[in-house]
This record gives structure tokens, C-alpha cells and sequence, in this order.
């Protein structure tokens, strides 16, 4: 996972984004305190997402810090105690993504969202509807500062046409009036196939009529915005209509899905658990039920914090979505311990597949807040179909007890 760079010359303000973006997003971070500190961490610009950068450093008092991790092709989240018109402007002109003031300590819930959404939105899809060229390209301005995918549309026939053709499309912008069809008539047609907290739909129109709002929000639309509008504006919206499907979708899936490592969790275990066990026990299938364990987790979080450790699960369950198929069923039991099903699977292949996960696990180094560290794990594995699923789990791991007793690092059949 690619960094955080934060540059600012207040070691206050360091620590605190750092506890606030490790601590709350659970993304890597690290801090320099001058332009000359962050020129030797840029030597690798490509380790890093996205950049909070002081506008005014003690060897940088014109933005020039700026203007160095722009160059890497790094967003920029410029922060400055103070923001006047002229400063507003200064910054303006140099792309960045957007600013921040430090004097207002809720303009860091704001810093918060861009970063969640700069690691989370990249490569959203976005329809941007109207007849008018200038005004797409005005959109698309505010919007390109953004990791986002742009599809373009002249009218509602044509947008409703690139929608067949990207049917991922999460938001939807367009305009009011639009030869052949225009944005209302688009709307309706979209609902038709996509509900408000599917597909997010953003109205735009130079009306100033007090119920141009209203007529295009009971039509369907999501938001709606009056041009002419702030760059700023455009971009704050759009964050927050992505977001609010982003949550809908989350809230879908908590109820089978663990937050921190992105698995499976162990209601969804059981559930799926027990219709694979009954159908391979009708249909002659082998399956193979794995528990895994880190080792000596408790001292993980004992020595390097509970930080730490939540990074070390989250890597592993980084690691275990990229080695398994989509057909087997990866868990997070509870705590430190990971239960698998591997489906269609013999118990040689998946004695050599857990081997092939336990020495990844003990090559790969973690990182975070400049403390590195490595882990191990024990595994046991049953393949016999006993007299339930609960009974399956519970062979598992007694041979996951024994993996521990002979001294962990290993796969116990």
C-alpha cells in the first residue's frame, strides 16, 4: 500500500495526522519537517499516494515545497494557517487538490474524507452529461484533480448509451436542457434500472428558479447544483455522493464482512460453511477446512502497539484475497485467527498451498510509523467429512493446538 507524505514544520501537527491516518484509516504514513527532509524521502515518489504539504516551510516560504512533490505527480493536500483570497489563488494555479486550514481543527474531518477517498474512489466512473462542450470541460477541471475515470455525453440518448457501455458508472452529472433528451427525461430513465442508492445522480442547470432543486430532486436526483460554481464546490459534492453509496454499500456488506482485513466473518463462515459441507457430503466433493494463527500475537501488540497489529491483520488479509481462489471461503474467525475453506481441494494440494501461505507470510516485512516487523503462522488442516461442519472446524483446530505445541511455523495435517 502506497504512503501518506505529510511536511510541516509543527512536530504537533506531524504526530497528530499521523495518529489520525494510521490510527483511523489504517494507511501508511511518514512526516518530514522541511523541504530538505521531504527532497531525500521523494528520492522513491512513487511510494506515496498522496501528500499534506505546510504551504509555508522555514526553507520553503513561497509554496516551493509544493511545487516538488507536484512535480513526483503526487496529489496535494496543501495546508496553511491562514487562507486569503490571494494565497486561495496562489495555490489554485498550482493543481493542487485542495487546502485545508490548521487553525480549524474540523478542517482535518475534511483531510480525513480526501485521503479515504483518494485510497478508496480511485478509478470511479463518472458520467458527465451536457450539450455544452465549455461546461464539461469546466467539470472535468474540477474533477481531473481526482483519481476518477470520466466518460463524456452531449444528451440524455447518448449518456443513456455510454451507461450500456459502462455499466459501472457510479455518478451521473448533467445538465437540465439537451436537445433529443434532456436531464429530467434522463433521470427517469435511469431509475428505471438503478435506484438512488446505486447509481448517484447530480443535477446541474444556470436556472436561478427557486424550485429547479425541487423539480429535479423528485424526479430522482441525488443533489443539484446552480452554475456558475466553485471548482471546490463540484469537488465537494462529488466526494460526497461517491461517498454516500460508498457507505450504503458498506453497510451491505458489514453483515457478512470484517472492516479491518476485508474477509469474510465467521456468521458468513457458518452459513456458507454448512451448505458447502452438505453439498460436497451429496455430491462426493472434497473440501478442506484450514485454522490459521499468528504466532505470538500478543506480543506484537505488546511490544510494537495495538497499531501495529491491526496493520499486521490487515496484511494478511491483503495476502490471503490475493493467494486464494474466489471459490474457496477466506474468514476472519476472531482475533488473530483465519479460517478457510478450500473447496474441489485434496489434502496434499492443500497441505502444499498452506506451506507456499506460511513462508509468504514469513518473508513479507511489515511496516508502519518506521517500526518493521516480521510474523509466522500455524495452520491445521482436516479434509475427513465428520458428522457436521461445527465437527470439521473443531478437528481443524486441534491440529492448528498441535502446529503450536511442536513449535509453531507450520502445517499440522
Amino acid at each position: 500500500m502506497k504512503k501518506v507524505l505529510i511536511v510541516d514544520d509543527d512536530i504537533v501537527i506531524i504526530r497528530f495526522l499521523k495518529h489520525m491516518i494510521s490510527h483511523q484509516l489504517h494507511f501508511p504514513c511518514e512526516g518530514a519537517k522541511s523541504m530538505m527532509e521531504a527532497k531525500k524521502l521523494l528520492k522513491d515518489g512513487s511510494q506515496y499516494a498522496i501528500a499534506l504539504v505546510d504551504a509555508n516551510l522555514p526553507d520553503a516560504l513561497e509554496g516551493e515545497c509544493i511545487d516538488l512533490v507536484l512535480d513526483k505527480k503526487i496529489p496535494v493536500i496543501m495546508m496553511s494557517n491562514t487562507m486569503d483570497s490571494e494565497l486561495h489563488e496562489k495555490m489554485i494555479q498550482k493543481d493542487i487538490l485542495d487546502y485545508v486550514n490548521k487553525d480549524n481543527i474540523n478542517s482535518f474531518d475534511y483531510t480525513k474524507r480526501l485521503l479515504q477517498f483518494v485510497y478508496s474512489f480511485a478509478g470511479s466512473e463518472v458520467l458527465l452529461v451536457d450539450d455544452s462542450k465549455t461546461s464539461r470541460l469546466q467539470i472535468k477541471v474540477s474533477l481531473n484533480k481526482l483519481p476518477l475515470i470520466l466518460h463524456e455525453a452531449a444528451d440524455g440518448i447518448e449518456a443513456l448509451e455510454v451507461l450500456r457501455e459502462h455499466p459501472t458508472t457510479q455518478l451521473v452529472i448533467t445538465d437540465k436542457n439537451m436537445p433529443n433528451m434532456g436531464g429530467l427525461e434522463l433521470i427517469q430513465e435511469i431509475r428505471k434500472n438503478h435506484n438512488i442508492n446505486q447509481l448517484a445522480v447530480i443535477g446541474i442547470s444556470a436556472s436561478n428558479e427557486p424550485m429547479m432543486s425541487v423539480e429535479f430532486l423528485k424526479n430522482g436526483a441525488n443533489d443539484f447544483i446552480t452554475k456558475p460554481f466553485m471548482p471546490e464546490e463540484m469537488l465537494s459534492r462529488v466526494i460526497s455522493n461517491l461517498e454516500m453509496l460508498y457507505y450504503i454499500k458498506l453497510a451491505e456488506k458489514s453483515a457478512v464482512k470484517d472492516f479491518l482485513t476485508g474477509l469474510y466473518n465467521r456468521r458468513y463462515l457458518y452459513e456458507t460453511g454448512k451448505k458447502l459441507y452438505e453439498n460436497a457430503k451429496r455430491e462426493h466433493l472434497s473440501i478442506v477446512v484450514a485454522m490459521i494463527d499468528i504466532d505470538y500475537f500478543k506480543k506484537i501488540n505488546d511490544r510494537y502497539g495495538h497499531e501495529a497489529g491491526d496493520m499486521a491483520l490487515k496484511y494478511l488479509g491483503e495476502l490471503f484475497i490475493k493467494e486464494f481462489r474466489d471459490s474457496d471461503v477466506v474468514t476472519r474467525y476472531g482475533g488473530e485467527e483465519f479460517c478457510i475453506i478450500l473447496t474441489n481441494t485434496q489434502m496434499n494440494h492443500a497441505t502444499k498451498v498452506m506451506e507456499g501461505i506460511c513462508s509468504k507470510v514469513e518473508d513479507m516485512r511489515i511496516e508502519i510509523n518506521k517500526i518493521s516487523f516480521r510474523m509466522t503462522l500455524s495452520i491445521g488442516l482436516n479434509d475427513k467429512m465428520l458428522g457436521s461442519f461445527d465437527q470439521m472446524i473443531a478437528s481443524a483446530d486441534e491440529k492448528l493446538y498441535r502446529a503450536k505445541n511442536e513449535g509453531r511455523n507450520r502445517v499440522v495435517t
